[in-house]
Protein backbone atom coordinates (compact mmCIF):
# COMPACT_ATOMS: atom_id res chain seq x y z
CA UNK A 1 0.00 0.00 0.00
CA UNK A 2 3.01 2.30 0.09
CA UNK A 3 2.89 5.22 -2.26
CA UNK A 4 -0.60 4.93 -2.76
CA UNK A 5 -3.30 8.03 -1.30
CA UNK A 6 -5.18 6.35 1.99
CA UNK A 7 -5.85 7.08 5.04
CA UNK A 8 -2.73 7.10 7.74
CA UNK A 9 -2.33 7.34 11.26
CA UNK A 10 -0.38 9.88 12.47
CA UNK A 11 2.94 8.74 14.49
CA UNK A 12 3.05 11.66 17.35
CA UNK A 13 -0.78 11.94 18.16
CA UNK A 14 -1.84 8.76 16.43
CA UNK A 15 -4.99 10.57 14.63
CA UNK A 16 -6.04 9.28 11.61
CA UNK A 17 -4.97 11.22 8.48
CA UNK A 18 -6.50 11.37 5.17
CA UNK A 19 -4.40 12.72 2.26
CA UNK A 20 -4.54 11.88 -1.54
CA UNK A 21 -0.40 11.97 -0.92
CA UNK A 22 1.37 9.04 -0.96
CA UNK A 23 3.70 8.29 1.93
CA UNK A 24 6.65 9.25 -0.07
CA UNK A 25 5.63 12.45 -0.81
CA UNK A 26 5.04 13.38 3.21
CA UNK A 27 1.80 13.69 4.98
CA UNK A 28 0.98 16.49 7.77
CA UNK A 29 -0.83 16.00 10.75
CA UNK A 30 -3.94 18.01 10.60
CA UNK A 31 -4.42 17.28 14.43
CA UNK A 32 -0.75 17.86 15.92
CA UNK A 33 0.95 19.66 12.54
CA UNK A 34 3.63 16.65 12.92
CA UNK A 35 4.93 15.91 9.49
CA UNK A 36 5.94 12.43 8.61
CA UNK A 37 6.46 9.74 5.97
CA UNK A 38 9.09 11.78 3.71
CA UNK A 39 12.29 11.54 5.61
CA UNK A 40 11.94 7.84 6.77
CA UNK A 41 11.18 6.70 3.04
CA UNK A 42 14.07 8.83 2.01
CA UNK A 43 16.22 7.28 4.40
CA UNK A 44 15.25 4.06 4.16
CA UNK A 45 15.80 4.26 0.22
CA UNK A 46 19.06 5.16 0.60
CA UNK A 47 19.74 2.26 2.19
CA UNK A 48 18.56 -0.08 -0.11
CA UNK A 49 19.97 1.48 -3.55
CA UNK A 50 17.48 4.25 -4.48
CA UNK A 51 14.44 1.18 -3.77
CA UNK A 52 11.86 2.16 -1.66
CA UNK A 53 11.42 -0.34 1.17
CA UNK A 54 8.07 -0.95 2.66
CA UNK A 55 7.84 -0.90 6.04
CA UNK A 56 5.29 -3.50 7.77
CA UNK A 57 3.93 -1.98 11.10
CA UNK A 58 5.20 -3.84 14.52
CA UNK A 59 2.84 -6.26 15.86
CA UNK A 60 1.03 -6.63 12.41
CA UNK A 61 -0.15 -9.73 11.23
CA UNK A 62 0.04 -11.39 7.73
CA UNK A 63 -3.43 -11.34 7.08
CA UNK A 64 -5.57 -8.27 6.15
CA UNK A 65 -8.11 -8.80 7.75
CA UNK A 66 -6.65 -9.72 11.14
CA UNK A 67 -7.35 -7.02 14.32
CA UNK A 68 -4.57 -5.43 16.23
CA UNK A 69 -5.45 -5.03 20.29
CA UNK A 70 -3.55 -1.71 21.63
CA UNK A 71 -2.91 -0.02 24.30
CA UNK A 72 -4.48 3.15 24.23
CA UNK A 73 -3.68 4.18 27.61
CA UNK A 74 0.32 4.30 26.55
CA UNK A 75 1.50 7.34 24.41
CA UNK A 76 4.09 6.16 21.95
CA UNK A 77 4.99 7.58 18.63
CA UNK A 78 5.14 3.61 16.22
CA UNK A 79 7.61 3.69 13.16
CA UNK A 80 5.62 5.51 10.14
CA UNK A 81 3.86 2.93 8.02
CA UNK A 82 1.04 2.72 5.20
CA UNK A 83 -2.23 1.04 6.23
CA UNK A 84 -3.61 1.15 3.41
CA UNK A 85 -6.52 2.77 0.98
CA UNK A 86 -9.88 2.77 2.72
CA UNK A 87 -13.03 2.68 0.10
CA UNK A 88 -15.39 3.20 3.03
CA UNK A 89 -16.50 6.83 4.71
CA UNK A 90 -14.06 8.12 6.72
CA UNK A 91 -14.65 7.28 10.97
CA UNK A 92 -14.20 9.60 13.36
CA UNK A 93 -10.83 9.53 15.76
CA UNK A 94 -10.74 9.90 19.41
CA UNK A 95 -7.95 11.05 21.35
CA UNK A 96 -6.18 8.68 23.80
CA UNK A 97 -7.46 10.74 26.81
CA UNK A 98 -11.48 10.84 24.68
CA UNK A 99 -11.07 6.60 25.30
CA UNK A 100 -9.67 6.96 28.63
CA UNK A 101 -12.66 8.61 29.41
CA UNK A 102 -15.15 6.11 28.47
CA UNK A 103 -13.35 3.23 29.43
CA UNK A 104 -13.15 4.36 33.09
CA UNK A 105 -16.71 5.49 33.15
CA UNK A 106 -18.01 2.26 30.73
CA UNK A 107 -17.24 -1.54 32.83
CA UNK A 108 -17.00 -3.93 30.41
CA UNK A 109 -16.68 -1.80 26.79
CA UNK A 110 -14.86 -3.96 24.32
CA UNK A 111 -12.57 -1.98 22.33
CA UNK A 112 -11.32 -3.47 19.11
CA UNK A 113 -8.41 -2.38 15.91
CA UNK A 114 -9.24 -2.98 12.81
CA UNK A 115 -6.43 -3.85 10.28
CA UNK A 116 -7.26 -0.26 8.73
CA UNK A 117 -5.94 1.20 11.82
CA UNK A 118 -10.07 2.07 12.92
CA UNK A 119 -11.24 1.42 16.33
CA UNK A 120 -14.33 -0.18 17.28
CA UNK A 121 -16.01 -0.03 20.65
CA UNK A 122 -18.94 -2.28 22.02
CA UNK A 123 -20.19 -0.80 25.27
CA UNK A 124 -21.83 -3.22 27.57
CA UNK A 125 -24.18 -0.29 29.43
CA UNK A 126 -24.48 -1.21 33.27
CA UNK A 127 -27.76 -0.20 34.52
CA UNK A 128 -27.72 1.56 38.39
CA UNK A 129 -28.91 -0.90 40.79
CA UNK A 130 -31.94 1.06 41.62
CA UNK A 131 -32.72 0.52 38.04
CA UNK A 132 -32.21 -3.49 37.86
CA UNK A 133 -34.50 -4.00 40.87
CA UNK A 134 -37.03 -1.21 39.73
CA UNK A 135 -39.08 -4.21 38.04
CA UNK A 136 -39.13 -6.52 41.18
CA UNK A 137 -39.69 -3.60 43.34
CA UNK A 138 -42.76 -3.05 41.55
CA UNK A 139 -43.68 -6.51 41.14
CA UNK A 140 -43.71 -7.03 44.63
CA UNK A 141 -45.22 -3.69 45.42
CA UNK A 142 -47.88 -4.72 43.17
CA UNK A 143 -48.70 -8.16 44.92
CA UNK A 144 -48.49 -6.67 48.22
CA UNK A 145 -51.37 -4.09 46.76
CA UNK A 146 -53.72 -7.20 45.41
CA UNK A 147 -53.12 -9.09 48.29
CA UNK A 148 -54.17 -6.15 50.82
CA UNK A 149 -56.85 -5.14 48.72
CA UNK A 150 -58.22 -8.59 48.90
CA UNK A 151 -57.95 -8.70 52.36
CA UNK A 152 -59.52 -5.36 52.63
CA UNK A 153 -62.71 -6.96 50.80
CA UNK A 154 -62.83 -9.82 52.42
CA UNK A 155 -63.25 -8.14 56.02
CA UNK A 156 -65.33 -5.77 54.38
CA UNK A 157 -67.94 -8.52 53.66
CA UNK A 158 -67.59 -10.20 56.71
CA UNK A 159 -68.51 -6.89 58.43
CA UNK A 160 -71.52 -6.24 55.67
CA UNK A 161 -72.60 -9.80 56.24
CA UNK A 162 -72.53 -9.55 59.80
CA UNK A 163 -74.79 -5.83 60.02
CA UNK A 164 -76.68 -6.93 57.01
CA UNK A 165 -77.98 -10.53 59.60
CA UNK A 166 -78.32 -7.66 62.08
CA UNK A 167 -80.61 -5.08 60.04
CA UNK A 168 -82.72 -8.17 58.38
CA UNK A 169 -83.05 -9.69 62.14
CA UNK A 170 -84.19 -6.23 63.32
CA UNK A 171 -86.12 -5.34 60.13
CA UNK A 172 -88.26 -8.76 59.97
CA UNK A 173 -89.27 -7.84 63.06
CA UNK A 174 -90.56 -4.65 62.29
CA UNK A 175 -91.77 -6.06 59.54
CA UNK A 176 -94.11 -8.36 61.14
CA UNK A 177 -95.08 -5.41 63.59
CA UNK A 178 -96.31 -3.37 60.47
CA UNK A 179 -98.28 -6.50 58.88
CA UNK A 180 -100.06 -6.78 62.30
CA UNK A 181 -100.89 -3.60 62.79
CA UNK A 182 -101.79 -3.10 58.92
CA UNK A 183 -104.22 -6.84 58.91
CA UNK A 184 -105.69 -5.87 62.70
CA UNK A 185 -105.80 -1.88 62.84
CA UNK A 186 -109.76 -1.56 61.63
CA UNK A 187 -110.85 -4.78 63.89
CA UNK A 188 -109.36 -3.37 67.00
CA UNK A 189 -110.96 0.48 66.28
CA UNK A 190 -114.22 -0.95 65.53
CA UNK A 191 -114.19 -2.96 68.97
CA UNK A 192 -113.05 -0.56 71.04
CA UNK A 193 -116.00 2.09 69.69
CA UNK A 194 -118.22 -0.91 70.41
CA UNK A 195 -117.22 -0.80 73.85
CA UNK A 196 -116.57 2.62 74.72
CA UNK A 197 -120.20 3.47 73.50
CA UNK A 198 -122.00 0.16 74.66
CA UNK A 199 -125.07 1.69 76.78
CA UNK A 200 -124.72 -1.12 79.59
CA UNK A 201 -121.67 -2.51 81.67
CA UNK A 202 -123.27 -5.56 81.04
CA UNK A 203 -122.85 -5.57 77.43
CA UNK A 204 -119.21 -3.59 77.44
CA UNK A 205 -118.39 -6.48 79.41
CA UNK A 206 -118.38 -8.94 76.16
CA UNK A 207 -115.45 -6.69 74.65
CA UNK A 208 -112.62 -7.67 77.37
CA UNK A 209 -110.18 -10.00 77.56
CA UNK A 210 -110.85 -13.27 79.81
CA UNK A 211 -114.39 -11.93 80.61
CA UNK A 212 -115.11 -14.88 82.42
CA UNK A 213 -112.54 -14.59 84.93
CA UNK A 214 -112.81 -11.17 85.26
CA UNK A 215 -116.62 -10.56 85.41
CA UNK A 216 -116.43 -10.02 89.09
CA UNK A 217 -114.00 -7.55 89.13
CA UNK A 218 -115.26 -5.50 86.41
CA UNK A 219 -118.70 -5.42 88.09
CA UNK A 220 -117.35 -4.21 91.28
CA UNK A 221 -115.09 -1.29 89.74
CA UNK A 222 -117.59 0.23 87.91
CA UNK A 223 -120.04 0.27 90.46
CA UNK A 224 -117.49 2.13 92.51
CA UNK A 225 -116.75 4.28 89.30
CA UNK A 226 -118.95 4.99 86.70
CA UNK A 227 -118.54 4.53 83.39
CA UNK A 228 -118.85 7.81 81.42
CA UNK A 229 -122.61 7.90 80.16
CA UNK A 230 -123.33 7.36 75.92
CA UNK A 231 -124.81 10.90 76.48
CA UNK A 232 -120.82 12.17 77.08
CA UNK A 233 -119.98 10.68 73.21
CA UNK A 234 -123.19 11.76 71.52
CA UNK A 235 -122.95 14.29 68.32
CA UNK A 236 -122.16 13.50 64.71
CA UNK A 237 -119.14 11.44 63.87
CA UNK A 238 -117.42 9.25 65.90
CA UNK A 239 -116.97 9.90 69.05
CA UNK A 240 -113.72 9.35 69.82
CA UNK A 241 -110.43 9.01 67.61
CA UNK A 242 -107.63 6.57 67.17
CA UNK A 243 -104.37 9.15 67.24
CA UNK A 244 -101.71 6.71 67.89
CA UNK A 245 -101.08 3.20 67.88
CA UNK A 246 -97.89 0.35 68.35
CA UNK A 247 -97.36 -3.66 68.46
CA UNK A 248 -95.99 -5.24 71.23
CA UNK A 249 -93.95 -8.40 70.61
CA UNK A 250 -93.38 -11.11 72.95
CA UNK A 251 -92.73 -13.46 70.70
CA UNK A 252 -92.33 -14.42 66.85
CA UNK A 253 -96.26 -15.70 67.75
CA UNK A 254 -97.48 -13.56 70.59
CA UNK A 255 -98.27 -10.27 69.77
CA UNK A 256 -100.35 -7.47 71.47
CA UNK A 257 -101.79 -4.37 70.18
CA UNK A 258 -101.30 -0.48 71.89
CA UNK A 259 -103.88 2.06 70.79
CA UNK A 260 -104.29 5.84 71.88
CA UNK A 261 -107.57 7.71 71.46
CA UNK A 262 -108.65 11.26 72.15
CA UNK A 263 -111.93 12.77 72.34
CA UNK A 264 -113.55 15.94 71.05
CA UNK A 265 -111.80 18.17 73.94
CA UNK A 266 -108.48 16.53 73.36
CA UNK A 267 -108.39 14.13 76.31
CA UNK A 268 -106.52 11.06 75.84
CA UNK A 269 -106.28 7.53 76.67
CA UNK A 270 -104.73 4.14 76.03
CA UNK A 271 -105.40 0.26 75.70
CA UNK A 272 -103.91 -2.88 74.99
CA UNK A 273 -105.67 -5.45 72.64
CA UNK A 274 -105.26 -8.98 72.68
CA UNK A 275 -106.17 -12.05 70.77
CA UNK A 276 -109.38 -13.73 72.08
CA UNK A 277 -110.34 -16.53 70.70
CA UNK A 278 -111.91 -15.02 67.93
CA UNK A 279 -111.40 -11.10 68.27
CA UNK A 280 -109.31 -8.44 69.24
CA UNK A 281 -109.98 -8.00 73.38
CA UNK A 282 -109.46 -5.27 75.65
CA UNK A 283 -106.87 -6.00 78.41
CA UNK A 284 -109.23 -4.13 80.87
CA UNK A 285 -106.84 -5.07 83.93
CA UNK A 286 -104.38 -2.43 81.90
CA UNK A 287 -107.28 -0.33 80.89
CA UNK A 288 -108.83 0.22 83.94
CA UNK A 289 -106.58 -0.03 85.90
CA UNK A 290 -107.66 -2.59 88.36
CA UNK A 291 -106.74 -3.33 91.64
CA UNK A 292 -107.39 -5.31 94.25
CA UNK A 293 -108.26 -3.12 96.81
CA UNK A 294 -109.09 0.30 97.10
CA UNK A 295 -106.42 2.54 96.98
CA UNK A 296 -107.96 5.10 98.86
CA UNK A 297 -108.66 3.16 101.37
CA UNK A 298 -105.88 0.99 101.52
CA UNK A 299 -103.40 3.96 101.98
CA UNK A 300 -105.60 4.85 105.03
CA UNK A 301 -105.12 2.01 106.34
CA UNK A 302 -108.67 1.38 106.29
CA UNK A 303 -108.98 -1.26 103.94
CA UNK A 304 -106.95 -5.08 103.60
CA UNK A 305 -103.53 -5.10 105.14
CA UNK A 306 -102.55 -5.96 101.83
CA UNK A 307 -103.38 -5.90 98.25
CA UNK A 308 -102.65 -5.93 94.63
CA UNK A 309 -101.81 -2.49 93.19
CA UNK A 310 -101.77 -1.25 89.66
CA UNK A 311 -99.93 2.24 90.20
CA UNK A 312 -97.45 5.79 89.39
CA UNK A 313 -94.05 5.14 91.14
CA UNK A 314 -91.66 8.09 91.93
CA UNK A 315 -88.45 7.31 93.48
CA UNK A 316 -87.08 9.67 96.31
CA UNK A 317 -83.82 11.57 96.17
CA UNK A 318 -81.53 10.47 99.33
CA UNK A 319 -78.59 11.41 100.56
CA UNK A 320 -76.92 7.80 100.73
CA UNK A 321 -78.25 5.21 98.35
CA UNK A 322 -75.68 2.82 99.12
CA UNK A 323 -77.79 1.02 102.30
CA UNK A 324 -81.35 2.47 101.10
CA UNK A 325 -83.20 4.22 99.28
CA UNK A 326 -87.28 5.36 99.17
CA UNK A 327 -90.65 4.97 97.03
CA UNK A 328 -93.48 7.19 96.72
CA UNK A 329 -96.62 5.32 95.23
CA UNK A 330 -99.78 7.40 93.38
CA UNK A 331 -102.99 6.05 91.61
CA UNK A 332 -103.10 6.60 88.38
CA UNK A 333 -104.78 9.55 86.63
CA UNK A 334 -108.87 9.12 86.26
CA UNK A 335 -110.08 9.13 82.30
CA UNK A 336 -111.13 13.18 82.37
CA UNK A 337 -109.38 14.05 85.30
CA UNK A 338 -108.29 17.43 85.99
CA UNK A 339 -105.65 19.34 87.94
CA UNK A 340 -103.36 16.44 88.49
CA UNK A 341 -105.50 14.78 91.63
CA UNK A 342 -103.59 11.74 91.33
CA UNK A 343 -100.87 13.88 93.05
CA UNK A 344 -103.16 14.04 96.56
CA UNK A 345 -102.67 10.12 96.56
CA UNK A 346 -99.69 10.14 97.66
CA UNK A 347 -98.54 7.14 100.31
CA UNK A 348 -96.53 6.96 102.64
CA UNK A 349 -92.88 6.81 101.61
CA UNK A 350 -91.45 3.32 101.66
CA UNK A 351 -88.04 2.00 102.55
CA UNK A 352 -86.38 -0.52 100.36
CA UNK A 353 -83.07 -1.73 100.51
CA UNK A 354 -80.49 -1.38 98.41
CA UNK A 355 -78.66 -4.75 98.23
CA UNK A 356 -81.99 -6.74 98.10
CA UNK A 357 -83.65 -8.60 95.51
CA UNK A 358 -86.34 -5.91 95.25
CA UNK A 359 -83.95 -3.10 95.38
CA UNK A 360 -81.93 -3.96 92.70
CA UNK A 361 -85.05 -5.09 90.48
CA UNK A 362 -86.79 -2.08 91.43
CA UNK A 363 -83.13 0.58 90.78
CA UNK A 364 -82.98 -1.40 87.09
CA UNK A 365 -86.08 -0.49 86.23
CA UNK A 366 -85.91 3.28 87.11
CA UNK A 367 -82.39 3.43 85.09
CA UNK A 368 -84.15 1.67 82.24
CA UNK A 369 -87.35 4.04 82.72
CA UNK A 370 -85.13 7.11 83.22
CA UNK A 371 -82.97 6.23 79.70
CA UNK A 372 -86.86 5.89 78.03
CA UNK A 373 -86.37 2.12 77.06
CA UNK A 374 -89.56 0.16 77.90
CA UNK A 375 -90.40 -3.76 77.84
CA UNK A 376 -91.25 -4.54 74.70
CA UNK A 377 -91.76 -1.24 73.03
CA UNK A 378 -94.76 0.23 75.12
CA UNK A 379 -95.62 3.56 74.07
CA UNK A 380 -98.93 3.93 76.64
CA UNK A 381 -96.71 5.64 79.29
CA UNK A 382 -94.43 8.07 77.24
CA UNK A 383 -97.68 9.90 75.90
CA UNK A 384 -99.61 9.59 78.61
CA UNK A 385 -98.04 9.82 81.99
CA UNK A 386 -95.62 12.63 83.49
CA UNK A 387 -91.78 11.67 82.65
CA UNK A 388 -90.98 11.63 86.37
CA UNK A 389 -93.30 8.83 86.89
CA UNK A 390 -93.00 5.12 86.32
CA UNK A 391 -96.26 2.97 85.80
CA UNK A 392 -95.83 -0.39 87.99
CA UNK A 393 -97.97 -3.33 89.07
CA UNK A 394 -96.86 -4.28 93.11
CA UNK A 395 -97.89 -6.31 95.93
CA UNK A 396 -98.02 -3.88 99.06
CA UNK A 397 -98.63 -4.21 102.80
CA UNK A 398 -99.24 -2.51 106.32
CA UNK A 399 -96.38 -4.08 108.89
CA UNK A 400 -95.30 -3.31 112.07
CA UNK A 401 -91.97 -2.07 112.40
CA UNK A 402 -89.20 -2.66 115.93
CA UNK A 403 -91.43 0.76 117.76
CA UNK A 404 -94.76 -1.10 117.17
CA UNK A 405 -95.56 1.63 114.37
CA UNK A 406 -97.33 0.71 111.18
CA UNK A 407 -95.68 0.58 107.86
CA UNK A 408 -95.89 0.72 104.10
CA UNK A 409 -94.17 -2.65 102.74
CA UNK A 410 -93.22 -3.51 99.05
CA UNK A 411 -93.32 -7.12 99.01
CA UNK A 412 -93.45 -7.72 95.44
CA UNK A 413 -92.52 -5.82 92.24
CA UNK A 414 -95.80 -8.12 89.70
CA UNK A 415 -94.82 -6.30 86.73
CA UNK A 416 -94.06 -3.31 84.99
CA UNK A 417 -96.22 -1.27 83.43
CA UNK A 418 -99.90 -2.24 83.78
CA UNK A 419 -100.49 -4.96 82.03
CA UNK A 420 -102.96 -8.06 82.63
CA UNK A 421 -103.19 -11.27 83.84
CA UNK A 422 -103.12 -12.50 80.10
CA UNK A 423 -100.23 -10.27 78.98
CA UNK A 424 -98.42 -11.10 82.37
CA UNK A 425 -98.08 -14.49 81.09
CA UNK A 426 -97.15 -13.93 77.98
CA UNK A 427 -94.55 -11.64 79.62
CA UNK A 428 -93.26 -14.46 81.81
CA UNK A 429 -93.32 -17.20 78.43
CA UNK A 430 -90.88 -14.77 77.32
CA UNK A 431 -88.58 -14.07 79.92
CA UNK A 432 -88.45 -18.17 80.43
CA UNK A 433 -88.13 -18.66 76.75
CA UNK A 434 -84.72 -16.08 76.72
CA UNK A 435 -83.57 -17.86 79.07
CA UNK A 436 -83.67 -21.24 77.85
CA UNK A 437 -82.32 -19.78 74.75
CA UNK A 438 -79.30 -18.22 76.19
CA UNK A 439 -78.80 -21.25 78.58
CA UNK A 440 -78.90 -23.40 75.24
CA UNK A 441 -76.64 -21.14 73.95
CA UNK A 442 -73.91 -21.05 76.83
CA UNK A 443 -74.27 -24.62 76.87
CA UNK A 444 -72.99 -25.03 73.43
CA UNK A 445 -70.21 -22.75 73.36
CA UNK A 446 -69.18 -24.18 76.57
CA UNK A 447 -70.07 -27.84 75.48
CA UNK A 448 -71.55 -27.99 79.05
CA UNK A 449 -75.07 -28.60 80.55
CA UNK A 450 -76.44 -25.69 82.70
CA UNK A 451 -78.24 -27.21 85.04
CA UNK A 452 -80.95 -25.51 87.31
Amino acid sequence: MSGKSGVFICPSCEAVVRSEKSLEEGIVCGECQHEFGKPETAAAGSQSGGKAIKVVPRGATKSKNSNVMRNLTAKKAPPVVSIGAVVTSAINAKSLQEAADEMSGTEGDDEMMMADGSRRIRRRKKRPKKEKNKGLILFLAGWLSVIAIIFTLFKLGQDDEKTTKDEESDLTEDARKVEVWRRFKDPVRGEFIKFMTHPTNEGREQFIADSANLSLQFGRHYRARPFPKPVYFSGPGLPIALVGGNVLAFSEEDYAIETIWQDKDGNKLGAVHIWDRDAWRIDWENFAPYSTESWSKFRAELGSESGEFRLLVRKRRTADEAEKFYLSFYRPPEFLEKDNEYLDTESPEVEVKTDSDLGREFLKLWTNHLAGKVPYGSNLGKVLDPGNYLRITVELAWEKNEHDESIMVLKDIIGVAWFGGALQQLHRKALKDATNEAESKLSEDTHTKVSD
